[in-house]
């Protein structure tokens, strides 16, 4: 167990300076916040100073370095495991270094261990994890359970220095080996970028290969397909047994009317609507959304009350899928029931904005609500083919004058 307590040095002209000490695996190490507090305003027992409105923005920096602490601590010392003496305090030192970096701070220490781009992940996580959601800090775990794969692999450790053209190249077949597709390998690209930019403003290297236009994000059209308003009605009338896959079904309805991503699933309630709106502050961009409230929403909702469970991604999409599947077998649609087979939770997005925008809802007003910054990303974001967009605009005067 990992315990973090706070403590004030001598008091000097500018306040006391607030030091820690942080005890773990019969280990102590001593460090320093940087911040200084005078001694008159600390409060020992509560671990922080007093008055709170006065010392907001320490007691928050106090909060994230207690986070910091604990968090690579977990990631360094993995629960359960056994470790011997040699190891826990190779460990340590590696948990104060990565502290050094986190404050900003440089160990000036000639035996100084510079952390490898695998073991800066967490450090990076621990960094942001107060600052971004918490899917966005988890999707580097998945990038760097892959770099230690790839690094056992090759053999060889892989540093800030080992990203060049060449690890690009090796490292995307590798994960084009590991069957990803080619959106998901342009993911864990970018993530590397966006680890190498924080790393070189830590000044823990000056690489910047990773610039390069030949270290480019793979990427294709995904997720095509969206579902027409009499699809939607076609699926919502499908007969389904099951009472778990019948109320996903019915999410999934619900939000191909909201636009919502599954992260803000939970937030479609009763409570939410007010004067016929739903009032929603979004997960991803924590911004505050207003959605007119179609007829189906309240039905939906009141129809599985208590039972108004939201699923995780994953499940729901396993459900999806079986949907998809079922609605082939019984011919839902007379169109292409090849597309039912790639229903996902996502689906409803594209959807919702594709529909009003051939309905003729305005672009900026659709953009208000699925959160698009430009009227271009949005374009590529809906699915309309070309006789879609010229049905859509036949009866537009300049067509017609």
């Amino acid at each position: 167990m990992a315990t973090v307590i706070y403590y004030l040095d001598k008091e000097r002209k500018n306040g006391c300076l607030i030091l820690i000490t942080f005890t773990f695996n019969h280990q102590r190490l001593r460090l320093s916040t940087g911040l200084n507090v005078p001694k008159l305003s600390w409060n020992g027992d509560e671990q922080k100073a007093k008055p709170v409105k006065d010392y907001s923005e320490t007691n928050k920096r106090l909060r994230e370095i207690n986070s910091f602490l604990l968090d690579t601590y977990d990631k360094i010392f993995p629960k359960g495991e056994k470790l011997a003496s040699e190891v826990v305090k190779r460990k340590s030192t590696e948990l104060k270094e990565a502290y050094q970096i986190f404050i900003g701070r440089k160990d000036t220490n000639a035996e100084y261990h510079k952390p490898t781009l695998i073991e800066y992940i967490p450090i990076f996580q621990a960094r942001y994890k107060n600052k971004v959601s918490d899917n966005h800090i988890q999707h580097f775990n998945g990038i760097k359970t892959h770099l230690e794969t790839y690094q056992k692999l090759q053999g060889t450790v892989i540093d800030f220095d080992s990203i060049n053209k060449e690890f690009y190249i090796n490292f995307t077949d590798y994960l084009k080996g590991a069957n990803l597709k080619p959106n998901t390998i342009g993911s864990h690209i970018r993530r590397i970028k966006r680890l190498m930019n924080e790393a070189n403003e830590d000044k823990l290297t000056s690489n910047q290969e990773h610039r390069a236009r030949s270290f480019k994000v793979l990427k294709e059209d995904a997720d095509t397909i969206y579902l027409n308003s009499e699809e939607i009605q076609a699926l919502y009338k499908l007969k389904i047994d099951d009472a778990r896959m019948r109320r996903i079904r019915d999410l999934f309805i619900l939000n191909c009317h909201t636009g919502l991503r599954h992260s803000d699933w939970a937030k479609v309630t009763i409570n939410n609507i007010e004067d016929g709106k739903l009032y929603v502050k979004t997960q991803k961009t924590k911004e505050p959304v207003i959605i007119p409230v179609h007829p189906i929403i309240p039905e939906i909702i009141n129809r599985h009350g208590k039972d108004y469970h939201i699923p995780t991604n994953q499940e729901a999409n396993r459900v999806l899928r079986w949907i998809g599947e079922y609605a082939v077998t019984k011919k839902i649609t007379k169109g292409n029931l090849d597309k039912w087979l790639q229903i996902r939770t996502h689906t409803v997005r594209r959807s919702f904005a594709t529909n009003a925008y051939l309905s003729g809802v305005p672009i900026l007003s659709i953009m208000q609500i699925t959160g698009h910054r430009t009227t271009e990303s949005f374009l590529r974001y809906i699915r309309i083919s070309k006789l879609e967009n010229a049905m859509k605009l036949k009866d537009h005067p300049f067509f017609n004058s």
